[in-house]
């Protein structure tokens, strides 16, 4: 397990965005995670000198998975990365692939991501940034779904009966398929899931990034916190 320690916060998304930086080439493709967390490292990197950096080549931006919300509601991840990432506009030659929440379909809008995905000549990502909930779950690849079977899709709709509600991701073998994965956690509450992952318990997160795949877990100090006496 690839595990690099940050003091502070800021640290942290300053390490995730120089990676981010570093692995971009030609026709690049970085998935986004959405939530809270991220919107510090991405508001950053839609400001110079990030996104000069960015604007140099041509980048496919792809939306890790989605609430199944209006992309102008609060929750949505797409509108976060437009108000963040895209502050200032899409940079020229930038390309940005979300899941169409307006079809009011989950499975036709699963369907429809796959067809853009396929349209765009999109293989294998070259980078995938993730998150990590507090129950193990990463995109939204929950624990006990159904959509941790689905191996032959990119995209799939799932319902979440802990959140009562439907979310669109991509999938497993995408993730797993992806040429560097980072794993951005803060906190004290995100320690006892990455004792887990060490151990091989079988949380998503575990299973997304398990095996001879290359993954950074980037963690500031509480998240590696040994437990409490």
């Amino acid at each position: 397990m690839n595990i690099r320690i940050f003091e502070t916060i800021d640290d942290l998304n300053t390490a995730a965005a120089r990676t981010i930086v570093q692995r971009i080439h030609s026709n690049a493709s970085i998935a986004l995670s959405g939530g809270k967390s991220p919107i510090p490292l991405f508001t950053m990197m839609g400001k110079p000198p990030w996104r000069d950096e960015l604007a140099k080549v041509p980048i496919t931006w792809v939306v890790v998975d989605e609430r199944y919300v209006p992309i102008d509601h609060p929750e949505s991840n797409a509108g976060m990365i437009e108000r963040t990432l895209f502050a200032d506009g899409l940079p020229n030659g930038h390309r940005f692939l979300r899941f169409k929440t307006e079809l009011n379909d989950p499975e036709a809008t699963a369907a429809e991501f796959e067809r853009e995905w396929r349209e765009l000549g999109l293989e294998l990502l070259d980078v995938i940034h993730l998150g990590i909930g507090d129950d193990g779950h990463t995109a939204s690849l929950f624990p006990g779904t159904n959509v941790l079977d689905v191996e032959d899709r990119i995209a799939a709709a799932v319902f979440v009966p802990k959140l009562d509600a439907w979310r669109v991701t991509l999938t497993k073998p995408v993730i797993r398929a992806a040429k560097l994965r980072l794993v951005l956690a803060a906190g004290a509450s995100k320690a006892p899931i990455l004792r887990d992952v060490q151990n091989g318990v079988p949380h998503p997160i575990t299973l997304a990034s398990a095996g001879d795949i290359e993954t950074w877990w980037l963690v500031d100090r509480a998240a590696v916190a040994p437990p409490s006496p």
